[in-house]
């Protein structure tokens, strides 16, 4: 039987809720917060009288000591530790600090910037009040839609378009699903040219739009195998570590070959790496103090009413970490890798452990890591191994898999990888041949009968707090510049490096392309390699893209962040967000372009770097009716950091 969307999300909320080891342990300040740290900010949240009727529980997350402390730190030594609650009450966005070692409240603050994501509370609620609603009703009849029960509605967060509605009120407009057709597949048949527009505060509907009359499309699309005549059979192809993993556990930290890192699962971000340091000789040298993804923004480019609104702040108006879920053994990731099931709060405040969603394993390439003929017989090959700890957050549609991969070469590499459905418009055409198959996809082509696949982009913003050899860093440019050379010669031009220092945020602004290639490192003011040169780590950038629309297109003037590849400024604890805290429903020009207009010093200073990553999507029939992974990159990777190749120690 079809489940309608309040059973569906009702389901996935209680399977999160399960009795497994969380991933934190407490020993390290920057340790996820502990089952029993959510307890007591769940006490202190009652005795304020902010789980009372009408409020609105949206996170609970770690507030992370000062960084120099935590460089200071050393086992046993007590740090001051605070958790952050997000709430809505009373049409307000309040935020809470608690002392998790008295329990006591230390600050309290309205925030007026903005909305607070949607939570799993809202997530439930939002298709209750649709689906009940009288005039919501009496448009899905005109449809035929009459089984309410077997609706999935999406809560779509709406941007900001200058509209007072979008300044003054907490509003999603929310579309739907008939699931009868398609009971395991929530996004196959959409009720096209109708949305009802929701107060949240309220969780009530204040409009219903009726575009007119679109069928809902027809056609099963199931994802399981048995729904094939023959599926596909193959061997099975394992990843098998027969003497044990070569990785270890210390707490949070993960030890493996000469890496060590901090890992730490965040209601909005996801995984965050902190503290990534590699053992050289006897010393462990930092690389990266922090890594975590910023921002994920997916605008769609369909300019009609149903879809112009549809400018997605996955990260900032959903949230990462809440919309991950159980990872498949044997899919996912390799039966035998490691498994964690981070901790954090549910929408009552009480804490829930979101099981198996983080992986940790190695995987052999299959290539070498390096390998030289030489005149001997001789052939010198070292095979290929890598660490990864991976998630997979569930946004609507999409499926997103986030990666942090290690090897032996001294690379940390970041890829995400999207997969899930296409967001799929209904439309009269069934196929090329139909009379209205021109108006039908002229925002994006036909992927099935009845379903257009609308044209978008999504972009990345990658946060890395750079540590090289330590905290006073600089960025250096080396731009690859053509040279011509003196007639009488053998040749005509060359290519050479221009060295150059960036002063100030302000010039830290980078746009790449193939005409003008550079190579980008950050680079230590206060160490040197053997042979003299200072140490430093590059950017090693992967395929990527820049927004086409106009920068003064009301969606993209929330996330400016994505109109350069690279932004460099000096660490602020308080920024972390390339389109600002909170984007949803924010103003124009949050986050990074308002924060680099103070023209700060990065010469010599504790350094972050923020990278887009972005691709353009235009979907084709191979898409459905599920999207294949596809992965996309960026790495730093040591650049003099160490006298000769870190590899040489591989047997």
């Amino acid at each position: 039987m079809p489940q309608s969307a309040r059973s569906l999300l009702l389901t996935l909320a209680i399977a999160l809720i399960a009795i497994t080891p969380a991933l934190a342990n407490g020993a390290h300040p920057l340790d996820g917060l502990t089952a029993e740290e959510i307890a007591l900010v769940q006490k202190t949240l009652a005795a304020e009288g902010l789980l009372a009727e009408g409020s609105n529980l949206i996170s609970v997350s770690l507030i992370e000591p000062d960084k120099k402390d935590v460089l200071a730190w050393t086992p046993g030594k007590a740090l001051p530790r605070h958790a952050r609650a997000l709430l809505r009450s009373k049409g307000e966005t309040v935020s809470l600090h608690v002392d998790l070692r008295s329990g006591e409240a230390t600050g309290r603050e309205t925030i007026d910037v903005g909305q607070p994501p949607v939570s799993l509370g809202e997530f439930v609620g939002v298709t209750a009040a649709v689906a009940e609603h009288a005039g919501f009703q009496e448009a899905l009849g005109k449809r035929g839609v009459t089984d309410f029960g077997a609706l999935f509605c999406a809560p779509r967060t709406i941007g900001n378009f200058g509209e007072a509605m979008e300044r003054e009120n907490r509003v999603l407009k929310v579309d739907c699903f008939d699931m009868s057709q398609n009971p395991d597949n929530a996004f196959a048949s959409p009720i096209e040219n109708l949305f009802a527009v929701v107060d949240l505060d309220a969780m009530d509907v204040v409009e219903v739009v009726d575009l007119g009359v679109v069928p809902v499309p027809p056609g099963t699309f199931r994802l399981a195998a048995t729904s094939e005549a023959k599926p596909r059979k193959r061997k099975p192809v394992v990843i098998n570590s027969p003497e044990g993993h070569n990785f270890t556990l210390d707490g949070s930290f993960v030890n493996w070959e000469n890496w060590r890192f901090h890992l730490r699962f965040d209601h909005r971000d996801g995984l965050v790496l902190s503290q990534v340091s590699y053992r050289d000789g006897g010393e462990q040298r930092s690389v990266l103090y922090q890594g975590h993804l910023s921002e994920l923004f997916v605008p769609y480019q369909d300019p009609t009413e149903g879809w112009y609104f549809r400018n997605y702040m996955d990260q900032g108006e959903y949230g990462l970490g809440v919309m991950s879920n159980p990872l498949v053994k044997g899919a996912d990731c390799p039966a035998e890798a490691e498994y964690l099931s981070p901790v954090l709060a549910a929408p009552d405040g009480s804490a829930m452990v979101l099981d198996n969603a983080i992986c940790i394993f190695e995987r052999a390439t299959g290539e070498p890591t390096w390998r030289h003929k030489d005149s001997t017989p001789t052939v010198d090959s070292r095979a290929d191994v890598q660490l990864i700890a991976r998630t997979i957050a569930t946004v609507g549609n999409y499926d997103y898999a986030f990666d942090w991969v290690f090897d032996a070469k001294g690379r940390v590499t970041f890829r995400a990888g999207a997969t899930g459905l296409d967001a799929v418009k209904g439309v009269p055409s069934q196929d090329l041949s139909s009379e209205t198959i021109a108006a039908d996809t002229a925002y994006g082509p036909l992927i099935a009968p009845g379903r257009a696949g609308i044209n978008h982009d999504h972009f990345f913003s990658l946060r890395l707090d750079m540590d090289v050899d330590g905290t006073a860093n600089r960025l250096v440019r080396d731009r690859l510049v053509a040279e011509s050379q003196h007639p009488s010669g053998p040749r005509r031009s060359i290519w050479r490096t221009h060295r150059e220092v960036a002063q100030t945020e302000t010039e830290a602004q980078y746009r790449f392309s193939y005409e003008t290639p550079a190579l980008f490192r950050v680079e230590s003011t206060g160490k040197k390699n053997s042979l003299g040169y200072a140490t430093s780590y590059a950017l090693v950038p992967g395929g990527n893209a820049l927004p086409l629309v106009d920068e003064s297109d009301p969606a993209l003037q929330r996330a400016l962040f994505a109109t350069k590849h690279l932004w460099v400024t000096p660490y602020a604890k308080n920024e972390r967000y390339a389109a600002g805290e909170q984007p949803n429903q924010s103003e124009p020009g949050e986050g990074l372009p308002a924060w680099v207009e103070a023209g700060r010093s990065i010469n010599g200073e504790d350094l972050v770097l923020w990278y887009t990553m972005g691709f353009h999507h235009v979907p084709s029939a191979e898409d459905w009716p599920v999207y294949n992974m596809g992965w996309h990159e960026v790495a730093v990777r040591p650049y003099n950091f160490f006298g000769e190749n870190p590899a040489m120690d591989l047997e």
